[in-house]
């Protein structure tokens, strides 16, 4: 199989966030093997991103709005000084613009991929219409788990167009102790403790976990409630503990680029989303050996083993969400046992590894397709 000497990656998030962590694991998988870059938009939320890809060894472009006249200029003459063999777009929801795919194609690279981070979620026939649009230069689509892919061919992706290629993350190369974590969190050294991470969103749904709080605390007076994160719903969120009466067990550090080593400070990892496509924080919080309980929703029941590695519950359901912490808090044994499971299973499945040798896949096959001699002779 062919492979790429160049790959170009590109996004257009405003807030790149889990799929800029993705992007940077697969920068670290190729750089100093293949000639890497990565594009994306220039913005105070999205510095980090260029700033830890030049650190890899990625050049980086820093671009503007897709409606900024300089845009595709910028694209274009960045590809026709280095001409890449792969473009790989990186998208959320859907709703991103897609002009960097059109002009990678335009301006002659040979193979584009597109990976889709979240679940298809836009009822507008009009956007629907657009996103088939934007997929068609695009040569093959990447999905990040199973059920993400089928939230797709249900709005008529052909099944062909897909292929899946699990999230992975690294090893955490320097952990702290359980002790250091707590201090730098506030917390004592044996009180329970229950940690999320994640921008405070409804995807995210960290209410949830509140509404779940009081019977908790009332039943470990010193658990410690840790939302590890920032964002729009922060004052409401603080609001809703304080109206529960459990303003006094639940933490609220913000965002903390140390949030995986502070993971060391839980007893039990939780992830009450809405929603996912593979979510980072849970494979974190398996490499670090915690057990995870998680919503049964896409990307999250792909990850969790109920009764295995964690517990896997419906969404909506705070009483549920509280009875399975509550069984895990309860005994150190099982925490344990599932604890040790979880990472088994990230080191059986979910290392950055090898989400990068089934993505360097991909690109060999694109790229022989590629190669071949069209029936006429000539060369695609």
């Amino acid at each position: 199989m062919a492979e790429p000497r160049s790959i170009c990656f590109y996004t257009p998030s405003t807030d790149p966030s889990g799929m800029g962590a993705h992007v940077l694991d697969l920068i670290a998988a190729f750089a100093g093997t293949v000639d890497v870059s990565l594009m994306a938009r220039a913005l105070p939320q999205t510095q980090w991103l260029l700033d830890r890809a030049r650190d890899l060894g990625a050049e980086t472009v820093p671009l503007p709005s897709p409606r900024d006249p300089r845009f595709a200029p910028l694209v274009t003459a960045f590809l026709a000084a280095r001409p890449a063999d792969v473009f790989h777009c990186h998208v959320g929801t859907g709703s991103e613009n897609w002009d960097g795919v059109r002009l990678a194609r335009t301006a002659g690279c040979p193979v584009v991929v597109q990976t889709q981070h979240l679940p298809y979620a836009l009822s507008s026939p009009r956007r629907r219409q657009a996103y088939f649009r934007a997929i068609a230069p695009v040569d093959r689509l990447i999905a990040v788990s199973a059920g993400l892919r089928r939230t797709y061919e249900r709005i008529g992706v052909p099944t062909e167009s897909f292929t899946t290629v699990a999230n992975g993350i690294a090893p955490l190369v320097h952990p702290v102790p359980r002790a250091e974590a707590r201090r730098v969190l506030g917390l004592d050294a044996h009180q329970p403790v229950v940690v999320t991470v994640g921008r405070l969103t409804h995807m995210k749904a960290q209410w949830q976990l509140l509404d779940a709080a009081p019977d908790l605390v009332a039943r470990f007076p010193g658990l410690a409630v840790v939302l590890l994160g920032d964002g729009p719903l922060r004052e409401a969120l603080v609001e809703r503990a304080a109206s529960l009466g459990v303003a006094h067990a639940v933490r609220f550090p913000g965002h903390r680029p140390d949030a995986r080593l502070l993971l060391a400070a839980a007893d039990v990892f939780v992830l009450p989303s809405k929603c996912e496509g593979m979510p980072l924080a849970a494979l974190e919080a398996m490499e670090a050996g915690l057990p995870v309980v998680a919503t049964r929703v896409v990307g999250s029941e792909e990850v969790v083993v109920d009764g295995v590695t964690g517990a896997l519950v419906p969404f909506g359901r705070p009483a549920e969400l509280g009875a399975a912490l509550a069984e895990l808090l309860a005994d150190p044994a099982l925490r344990r046992r599932q604890g040790a499971a979880a990472r088994r299973r990230y080191l059986a499945g979910f290392t950055r590894d090898r989400m990068a040798q089934e993505t360097a896949a991909v690109y060999a096959e694109l790229l022989q397709t590629a190669a071949q001699p069209a029936l006429t002779g000539s060369a695609r």
